[in-house]
């Protein structure tokens, strides 16, 4: 399948196609130094031989792009399009948040695709936002999307189609969204090991917290817990820690919490796996 190339957002006709491969190793080895006017731009959600136009749509698809403004944790965002099994790619915007394509079944019609997209919103929103704002302009099958430079964009070789759609009257939904979080067993085993060490922190506690805080960093770069639950279970141990809050101890709650975040970051960078 071949999507069209824009010039920029004033042409109306496009200049050339690309495979989706090719959009993605775009993306993939840009350097990201583009000018704004001269970024290529892409409509993934329909073909069309003439105009952008919706009466000029040849074809739907199967893609609903989805963009994710004012991302409060464009990393987490990411993270959250990466577990869904429908997601067909995400990557990180110019703008420093979030892009999505999520397979659906190819459309008959501009209402059809509406009404999976609507839906399709509507699942996406009880999850992302507290992190992000989906701007729903990527209702408009025609819409442009301006190439961005992400070297480690997600790439989903077999994704799973997005089957909900809105139905007319009398109104009901059919809904199929389903996030491939990490298991159970392995947010269970992090989570035990974490309070086992921090609880365990009963002198010297800087360097400590530095090095529990990295290792678990290096857990959720290689997928044994999600980066939110990680996160928050080293703050609520750390917090809840009596020798960290003590007079006694070697720091202030500000400076432990402001290291363990700090090593957390570094620790995604180093993927870890266990025995």
């Amino acid at each position: 399948m071949k999507l069209n190339i824009y010039k920029n957002r004033l042409q109306k006709e496009h200049f050339t196609t690309l495979s989706i491969d090719e959009i993605f190793h775009l993306i993939r080895t840009n350097r990201g130094d583009t000018p704004k006017n001269e970024r290529l731009g892409v409509v993934y959600a329909s073909t069309s031989l003439k105009g952008r136009k919706h009466e000029d749509i040849d074809t739907y698809t199967g893609i609903a792009f989805i963009d994710v403004d004012n991302c409060r944790r464009p990393t987490f965002v990411k993270m959250l399009f990466q577990e869904l099994d429908c997601t067909i790619a995400c990557w990180y915007s110019s703008s420093g948040n979030v892009h999505a394509l999520i397979k659906i079944p190819v459309c008959k019609s501009k209402d059809e695709f509406k009404r999976r997209y609507n839906l399709l919103v509507k699942d996406l929103k009880e999850e992302i936002d507290d992190w992000g704002q989906i701007d729903e302009i990527t209702s408009n099958p025609t819409q442009l999307a301006f190439m961005s430079s992400d070297a480690e964009i997600f790439v989903n070789d077999a994704p799973v189609s997005y089957e909900g759609i809105y139905l007319p009257t009398p109104i009901k939904m059919v809904r199929k969204l389903k996030f491939h979080y990490n298991s159970d067993a392995s947010t269970n085993w992090c989570i035990d090991k974490a309070k086992e060490w921090f609880n365990g922190i009963d002198t010297n506690g800087y360097p400590q917290v530095l090095r529990y805080s990295i290792t678990i960093g290096g857990w959720c770069a290689s997928g044994k817990i999600d980066e939110f639950t990680a996160r928050q279970t080293i703050e609520q141990l750390i917090k809840g820690n009596p020798y960290l809050n003590s007079k006694n101890s070697s720091g202030s709650l500000t400076t432990y919490l402001s290291g363990a975040m700090a090593s957390f970051s570094k620790g995604l960078d180093m993927p870890l796996e266990w025995n």
